[in-house]
């Protein structure tokens, strides 16, 4: 029952802490730096909307409130939830219009890349057994091929080579099923589920302590996020 769930804190691993940490750090910057196209108060605006985001979320983890179970609904469904709603509704809105608009395909392909490095973060951390191996390419988790993917189109772009629209259009709907197939295991390896088994090396509880929190509040959202944005841009430019 959800009352017996206990859950402990990961290991600590420098490279996985630090990795996304950082990348979560590194990427809202980018994010306000390429999405406010120049505009003081656009980015001001970001700038307080990822500060709450990333605050909020990290005192969520440091106080151990993600990690209680005993409560209806749990908050890590909530979170789940809430990040989801979040990424469809930015990505839907009228600032995703003006940002898919304003802002060049070059530059929304190039804030996806970071995913060929978070990639390998996670692949460290299955080998450490602080994530569920699911989660990783060694798992179902192909998103690798994802960031790759933006790097190369990204590096065409800039060199002002011409890229064939249905191959960015392909590479646009892969990283959202990747995206999808994360979710999906995801929850299926979360203490509500449990679908690969109890032992703490494949429940997907990291995510609940800081600053491991900002994969999903941060990161995922930001990938859910970009590639509305794209989808917006490439109907657009047809």
């Amino acid at each position: 029952m959800a009352e017996q769930i206990v859950i402990r804190a990961p290991e600590f691993d420098a490279l996985v802490a630090y990795g996304i940490g950082g990348l979560a750090v590194l990427m809202a910057v980018l994010c306000i730096v390429c999405c406010s196209f120049g505009d003081r108060r656009r980015a001001w605006q970001m700038t307080v909307g990822f500060a709450l985001l990333m605050g909020l979320s990290a005192l969520a983890a440091a106080t151990g409130w993600l990690t209680r179970f005993d409560v209806l609904p749990p908050p890590m469904l909530a979170m789940f939830v809430a990040l989801l709603v979040i990424s469809l509704a930015a990505g839907l809105s009228r600032w995703g219009y003006q940002v898919a608009t304003n802002t060049s395909l070059l530059a929304l392909i190039g804030l996806q890349s970071f995913r060929f490095p978070l990639e390998l973060v996670m692949h460290h951390a299955a080998n450490r057994a602080i994530m569920p191996v699911q989660l990783s390419y060694s798992g179902y988790n192909f998103d690798i091929v994802t960031g790759l993917g933006a790097v190369v189109l990204f590096t065409l772009l800039w060199l002002k080579l011409d890229v064939p629209r249905w191959f960015i259009w392909l590479w646009n709907l892969w990283g959202m099923y990747c995206l999808m197939v994360i979710v999906v295991i995801a929850v299926a390896t979360s203490p509500l589920i449990r679908a690969f088994g109890n032992e703490p090396a494949k429940l997907n509880t990291w995510v609940l302590f800081f600053p491991y929190v900002w994969l999903p509040v941060v990161l995922v959202t930001i990938a859910i996020t970009g590639h509305l944005l794209i989808t917006r841009k490439l109907w657009r430019t047809q």
